[in-house]
């Protein structure tokens, strides 16, 4: 048989995973560990008396015992508890599967960009390299780009309202402009008006107006 015939047509197996904690799930372990420490911490003698006052009172080197094995007794029942969901749910091979999966992504990139670098690849920095003052800002980066964008809407809201404002009072300088050039010209006219009248005429007028206002007095 050709040794072409003889190849299967199939893809190629994934590699085993080893059954081996990677470091996800090094780090999960490490993490129950530490939450279920800290709890049992939290149980500690002086809590567990206080919700027996009467045997605390009368037999407290008995339940100092009691209490010893009932922390130990759990402690070693939810590391079981754990252990066995882990087993069950395949979580420490499909998280090594993960880890395989993210490494050869990794590896993947680091390829392309030597490739399209030409040969030359620019390593990451690592975190702990940078100064202090770049991490500090880099954590607070996000909160300054929200701060920035509630300041730039608030200033422009301020430009619209002052906009909006200053076309509002150019329209009043303008409409007292026009009531200006109005006085303006009835003063002018009267001006003119008075002008016009003879200096006797405007005696006999003011003689005639003096008369009237005080006739006028009179009758009232």
């Amino acid at each position: 048989m050709p040794a072409s015939q003889s190849r299967s047509p199939s893809p190629a197996a994934p590699p085993p995973v080893a059954a081996t904690p990677g470091p996800r799930a090094a780090a999960l372990q490490k993490l129950y560990s530490d939450a279920l420490s800290h709890t049992l911490k939290t149980c500690n003698y002086a809590n567990f008396a206080s919700c027996f006052p009467t045997p605390a009172k009368n037999a407290e080197e008995d339940l100092q015992v009691f209490h010893s094995q009932f922390v130990e007794r759990l402690d070693s029942q939810c590391r079981e508890q754990f252990e066995m969901i882990l087993r069950e749910r395949n979580v420490i091979p499909a998280l090594n599967d993960l880890d395989r999966l993210v490494d050869e992504a990794r590896k993947r990139r680091a390829k392309a960009m030597e490739e399209a670098n030409g040969g030359a690849v620019q390593a990451p920095v690592p975190p702990h390299t940078l100064p202090a003052s770049s991490l500090y800002l880099s954590h607070l980066n996000p909160s300054l780009q929200e701060h920035e964008s509630a300041l730039t809407a608030r200033l422009e809201g301020v430009q619209a309202e002052n906009k909006d404002l200053l076309a509002h009072l150019l329209k009043q300088r303008k409409e007292i402009e026009s009531l200006i050039s109005g006085l303006e010209n009835v003063v002018a006219d009267l001006d003119g008006s008075l002008t016009a009248v003879p200096s006797d005429d405007m005696m006999a007028l003011t003689e005639e107006t003096v008369a009237v206002d005080e006739e006028m007095r009179m009758n009232s």
